[in-house]
């Protein structure tokens, strides 16, 4: 299953845009890199690259376990919020590669609550909504890197 996170406007492909640059991952807050760090841990990769769906920031591809972030969404400022959006799939695809939603009750503004559901209904499949909405919600949380380690040690396994 392909979850990806919101898909750049226009018609070019972000493989024209941007090439993949494994140093991004630098460019991530402190506490980020050692969220990325705990996920390679527990056996997912990261790449700092145009994911395989074309126009997207950012994608999780569950079947090899694999985080997407195109260093496009860095240049537009949003890479640690993308990064955010695709580790919550890779949380919510444990135990068993199916993503299930986490479960979260999050305290959402109206305003970005309605923006939240204007990009579901326009840009995501029905099937995928309530991934993409726990996705979406917490990636503007103040703990949010809390919650995802909580949920991390909680739903899936260290690998090795």
């Amino acid at each position: 299953m392909l979850i990806s996170a919101p898909f750049l406007p226009g018609n070019g492909s972000l493989r024209a845009q941007a090439s993949a640059d494994p140093q991004l991952s630098a460019r991530l807050p402190p506490e980020l890199r050692s969220l990325a760090r705990d996920l390679e841990r527990y056996g997912f990769r990261l790449r700092w690259a145009p994911p395989p769906a074309a126009r997207a920031y950012g994608q999780y591809v569950s079947a090899s376990r694999t985080l997407w972030v195109a260093p496009i969404a860095f240049d537009l400022g949003i890479g640690p919020q993308t990064f955010l959006h695709e580790a919550v799939h890779a949380v919510q695809s444990c135990p068993d590669g199916q993503l299930t939603p986490i479960g979260w009750r999050l305290r959402l503004d109206p305003v970005v609550r309605q923006e939240i559901g204007g990009i579901l209904t326009t840009s995501y499949h029905h099937g995928s909504r309530l991934l993409e909405q726990e996705a979406f919600a917490l990636q503007g949380q103040d703990d949010a890197v809390a919650r995802l380690r909580a949920a991390l040690k909680a739903r899936c396994r260290p690998s090795g």
